[in-house]
């Protein structure tokens, strides 16, 4: 769960609503693909999380037609482009565990 400071407070934000996007083809850090339709829930890592408050994506599931997406996840938006962000890592130490 975030935090954020209000008039020299700390004040806990609620978590990210989970958001569905349905994008065409889709891609990763370590993937592409061009052909069909992907869906994706997006959400915020947890605060156990070494990416604790950065972007989560999650895959779903794959479909030939944006029609077979949109009847499976109703709830998701269609978007052009992609959800995809990179981590943000330069917090974490390059040194071993000591």
């Amino acid at each position: 769960m975030a935090w954020k400071m209000a008039m020299g407070t700390q004040q806990q934000e609620e978590p990210m609503k989970p958001e569905f996007y349905i994008e065409r083809g889709g891609r990763g850090m370590t993937y592409s693909r061009a052909e069909g339709f992907t869906v994706y829930e997006i959400s915020e890592y947890e605060e156990s999380s070494v990416l604790a408050g950065q972007q989560r994506r999650r895959f779903m599931d794959t479909f030939d037609t944006v029609e077979e997406a949109q009847r499976a996840y109703p709830e998701a938006t269609l978007i052009e482009g992609t959800t995809y962000r990179p981590p943000f890592l330069r917090h974490l130490s390059n040194k071993g565990d000591e």
